[in-house]
């Protein structure tokens, strides 16, 4: 399926997070932060303030101790996340400093109506927000063999207000739910080895924000040898607008096999939910990481697509020029090969942050121009979950 690549690994140095307060003391510039950063550990949770030029300042009481959480999603009053226990999805309160305070928590199970449901059905997340910050979106995997996505509505005081839940289907392993930018369709991608090829559930997202599930469709590339059809990884990255970015690969769809053909897809949806890509086989770069892409993202101008290997593969990221429907292009080789990346993180100032298992690289990063930050990477040990939010 992958092809293996030879590539040289950057020399880093981390920093840990106790020497950022001392390296970053004229980091915030008098027109204040740009971003402001969370990132979650097992035991903590560590904000950060970002000045323009990139530096990174603790916000008061950083890191906040005792919070455990995973699959962080924001807003301009609350930071969400899914609890440890498997089950709970908790909101903290922002203050105008960025200091978190506990707000609520939520049963995720609350619509199961069955006790079995506590242990039968997978974790809570990744939780996802509307790109107006409205409702939240609970993805729950292999609950009584079918995985859902549940439609909150946030209230003003943080807690969250159920709306609905729409069901995919069972044995396949899903993408979590992927909010289209211009906030009108959800989408879950599935594959499984008793079902070879990918598989497309397309909701439209409602006035009050609960999901209805639609006949749309997705149209795949022309394969390379005729009969084939064509599987997904785990990752989607949608820009602003109605693009959305898929890695596909081709495969026989009588025995699951890959043949090696293996590229980055842009997609364009229309106003009934519908993926089309017009890229081909030819035209579509093949990712440098020697492993399956486990996380992408899309910059805030829709010009970058940053995509990394996930929790389970040491391989680094890359960055790509993104370029709407037209086919998406090359910008960098690997970076940091010796590192897990599990997530990433824009900010409206041109940063991007890609966060390891190891710490939280900032790079200075436009179509022209990419570079790693003075002071970075932080070190953050065992992190794993990253959210950014624009303060400009």
């Amino acid at each position: 399926m992958l092809t293996t690549l030879k590539f040289v690994a950057l020399s880093v140095v981390l920093l840990p997070v106790a020497a950022i307060n001392a390296q970053t003391k004229d980091s915030t510039s008098s027109s204040g932060p740009v971003a402001r950063v969370y990132v979650t550990r097992p035991t903590h949770l560590d904000a950060f303030d970002v000045s323009s030029s990139g530096k990174l300042t603790a916000v008061p009481g950083s890191p906040f101790s005792n919070i455990s959480l995973s699959h962080l999603s924001i807003n301009k009053m609350f930071l969400f996340g899914a609890s440890d226990d498997g089950t709970h999805i908790f909101t903290y309160s922002i203050s105008s400093n960025g200091a978190v305070k506990k707000a609520a928590e939520t049963d995720a199970f609350m619509d199961c109506g069955d006790e079995d449901c506590y242990t039968a059905c997978g974790p809570v997340g990744p939780t996802q927000i509307d790109h107006t910050g409205v409702t939240l979106y609970n993805y729950q995997d292999h609950c009584d063999d079918t995985a859902w996505t549940q439609a909150f509505q946030i209230e003003d005081n943080g807690k969250l207000k159920y709306l609905n839940r729409v069901p995919t289907t069972e044995d396949l392993a899903m993408s979590s739910t992927v909010i289209l930018g211009n906030n009108s369709y959800a989408y879950n991608f599935g594959s499984s080895f008793e079902q070879p090829g990918t598989q497309s559930f397309i909701f439209k997202r409602e006035s009050d924000g609960s999901l209805s599930p639609v006949d749309a469709t997705m149209n795949f590339p022309k394969p390379e040898d005729a009969g084939d059809t064509f599987d997904n990884d785990a990752a989607a990255a949608v820009d602003p607008t109605n693009h959305m970015v898929l890695a596909l690969y081709e495969v026989d769809p009588e025995t699951g096999d890959s043949n090696g053909e293996y590229g980055l897809f842009s997609y364009t949806a229309d106003s009934h939910g519908n993926l089309k890509t017009t890229n081909t086989l030819a035209d579509a770069p093949t990712p440098e990481l020697d492993s399956e892409i486990g996380t992408m993202s899309i910059s805030p101008s829709a010009k970058l697509l940053a995509i990394g290997g996930g929790q389970l593969n040491t391989q680094g990221f890359q960055v790509f020029h993104f370029n709407g429907a037209g086919p998406i292009t090359k910008y960098t080789g690997v970076l940091h090969s010796s590192e897990t990346f599990v997530e990433f993180g824009w900010d409206k100032s041109n940063h991007l942050y890609a966060l390891s298992t190891k710490g939280l690289h900032i790079y200075s990063a436009t179509s022209t121009s990419i570079k790693e930050e003075e002071g970075s990477p932080i070190s953050i040990p065992e992190a794993s979950s990253l959210i950014v939010r624009s303060l400009n």
